[in-house]
């Protein structure tokens, strides 16, 4: 068998594809973050209010989380855009309205892929976050997302 066989995805770079990150921001001067590759970003308050990122750089992450996602997915995937969406400012909480206005807004930039390392466990906001995966889906973008957390459904990532 073919070494690269056995390895999903081997040899693919993310070349071409644009991924935003929904978290807490980016620190472009970390070692492990190839700046050359953030296409831009946003921050979005509790409202959904969208906050252009500055001209200086993406908006900047002061919990971290953010950071070591995009490194991450920089390591997966090095040639691929990423797209930072602030939606943690002070802790790791947020709302749903920020959560669906970053959807939204990565869907207008045409994210190809969504990321969210994290899930709303309120049953409340299932049909707004089903309403805005909806329209991710349509425009051809992929939402990757916590399914549950201890056997309780995480939004939008239980949805289909």
């Amino acid at each position: 068998m073919d070494s690269d066989a056995a390895v999903p995805f081997a040899g693919l770079t993310g070349r071409g594809a644009r991924i935003a990150i929904i978290d807490s921001g980016v620190h472009p001067d970390h070692p492990h973050i190839d700046a050359a590759r953030l296409a831009g970003g946003v921050a979005v308050g509790k409202d959904g209010t969208i906050t252009d990122s500055p001209a200086d750089g993406p908006p900047l992450d002061r919990l971290g989380h953010g950071t070591a996602v995009t490194a991450a997915i920089q390591e997966k995937a090095p040639g691929a855009d990423c797209l930072t969406v602030r939606v943690f400012d002070d802790s790791l909480r947020t709302t749903a309205a920020a959560l669906v206005a970053a959807i939204d807004w990565s869907v207008g930039q045409r994210a190809d892929i969504i990321n969210l390392s994290l899930g709303s466990t309120n049953a409340a906001h299932r049909d707004l976050f089903l309403r805005a995966t909806e329209r991710a889906a349509a425009a051809g973008a992929l939402l990757v997302a916590a399914r549950e957390a201890d056997g309780v459904p995480c939004w939008p990532g239980s949805l289909p």
